[in-house]
């Protein structure tokens, strides 16, 4: 179920340009994709009043309801409020009197909150200059933008800008598109297979910032984010035919490149978005590409000089040097099963287990390596020894760790263009399920992390400077490891 309003024709502060064409491009694109659609074009109080009511008297609990609201809105005492389009500009002071005769954003939320509805996406485009800014020689309001709210739990709030930004309804006096720069770029995104809420914001996100930077202009859609579980527009769904990569796709790409900042990185990324050479994202990562060949140059000069390390044998067989890991294992004690060459997960919990019992300097990246596998048979005795068996009854089951991510934790990520980047990150708890950490690469990056778990459900934020990654994954049974996949389409393994 969705709700859209678009109020253009304000009688008594400024009309707007694109409200109500944006939110009748939202409106046929939510029908498209199922929504049964509430459309509210400038809606006076009363109108936009009965509007909501008609909307929220068809959620049912367990719903998914979605809504979206372009036009004129404003910030007094922390609370925002949208305003209808017979709004008066009020005298000096009179701020109590346009609370009265506009609709609270907390108030909408509430009553949407109220029909049980299962989750709630709001969409707000209102953060355009203040209407009330000089009302006989004093400012009612913020003087642009909207504020930052406490969102309910199960809604996700989405901005067209951050607190106290101007958005955008065109780029230049050349710009004739029909939609404001937000909606364009959120508009694609919404019908695109697959695309989870919290991925789609962070590609919305970067597309109205770069959008806004080719004017000079900083706008970044700001979001709240209180919903439980994950939220999709669209499933995915296998093409026909193959289709040109989105922009969405490209802008991640662009992401991920331009963050690992290496040659090869964005050699990768302009070959694979050959014939896309007119769009704004190329040009920035040729531009980045280029000036990225005297430091290239400076360092295959270096790399000539210096002597050439001897080669390293190579074991031809990885499969029978896996057979005889398993077979080293055994003997002291770190049961593998029958040696049949695979490193299951068996097998890696008994190299995990020699490992933590053993005074080596090996990683668990060592497991089927020649030097890992001669280290093993230089050891003898049971090195992993049984738990003690005793005859008394048995005790309680063993209860999980207070803080079962806390500590160090190493990692290995496949990105985009097929980049792999190994680190480390160490959580430490913070209370309840909360952890905070410090992130380290192989690329030299370096990024503050803020993670919850959830029974096995992890779900975190790393903060890179430039970027930030969102993601999400589980924890394994036994609290040794973990997977996940985040916003720049990276898959991680971690363990300790």
């Amino acid at each position: 179920m969705a709700l859209v309003v678009g109020n253009n024709s304000y009688s008594d502060v400024p009309v707007l340009a694109k409200a109500r064409a944006d939110a009748q491009s939202i409106g046929t694109k939510l029908n498209e994709l199922g929504f049964t659609v509430t459309t509210a074009l400038d809606q006076d109080r009363r109108g936009l009043n009965r509007k909501i009511s008609e909307f929220t008297a068809r959620l049912e609990p367990g719903d998914a309801a979605f809504v979206f609201f372009a036009g004129h809105g404003v910030e007094i005492d922390g609370e925002n409020y949208l305003l209808p389009t017979d709004i008066a500009a009020p005298s000096a002071g009179g701020s109590d009197f346009v609370k009265s005769e506009s609709i609270a954003l907390s108030d909408l939320l509430d009553r949407v909150r109220k029909t049980g509805a299962r989750s709630a996406v709001v969409v707000i485009d209102a953060c355009r200059n203040n209407p009330f800014e000089l009302v006989e020689g004093r400012s009612i309001g913020n003087t642009r933008g909207l504020g930052r709210i406490a969102a309910p739990q199960g809604t996700f709030v989405i901005f067209s800008a951050g607190a106290g930004q101007l958005a955008l309804d065109r780029l230049n006096e050349n710009d004739t598109a029909e939609n404001s720069v937000f909606t364009r770029a959120l508009l694609p995104l919404l019908s695109e297979p697959g695309l989870e809420l919290r991925t789609l914001v962070a590609g919305l996100r970067r597309e109205v910032r770069d959008l806004a930077l080719t004017v000079q202009h900083r706008q970044v859609p700001a979001y709240y984010d209180e919903m439980l579980g994950e939220f999709y527009f669209t499933q995915t769904a296998l093409p026909a035919e193959p289709a040109p990569l989105p922009a969405s796709t490209m802008q991640t790409d662009f992401e991920v490149a331009r963050s690992i900042g290496t040659p090869q990185a964005l050699d990768s990324f302009l070959e694979r978005y050959t014939g896309r050479e007119d769009e704004y994202t190329y040009t920035v990562a040729m531009q980045l590409r280029q000036g990225l060949e005297t430091e290239q140059a400076q360092a295959e000069a270096t790399a000539r000089e210096t002597p050439e390390a001897p080669d390293v044998p190579v074991i031809p067989d990885s499969k029978a040097v896996m057979r005889e890991t398993q077979a080293a294992l055994n003997e002291i004690g770190c049961q593998t099963g029958r040696p049949d060459g695979i490193a299951g997960p068996r097998t890696r919990s008994a190299f995990a287990a020699y490992l933590a019992a053993s005074d080596s300097t090996l990683g668990a990246d060592d497991l089927g390596t020649a030097h890992a596998l001669e280290e093993l048979r230089q050891k003898s005795g049971e090195v992993c020894k049984p738990a003690p068996r005793t005859a008394s009854a048995p005790g309680p089951a063993p209860t999980k760790a207070a803080a079962p991510l806390a500590g160090a934790w190493k990692f290995k990520a496949t990105c985009a263009l097929v980049v792999k980047v190994t680190g480390n990150v160490h959580y430490t708890h913070a209370g309840g399920n909360k952890y905070h950490g410090r992130l380290s690469d192989s690329l030299g990056q370096n990024a503050n992390t803020e993670v919850y778990l959830n029974g096995q459900q992890i779900s975190g934020t790393d903060y890179f400077p430039g970027i930030t990654v969102t993601w999400r994954g589980r924890l394994a049974a036994d609290g040794r490891s973990f997977t996940s996949s985040g916003s720049t389409g990276c898959t991680v393994y971690a363990w300790r």
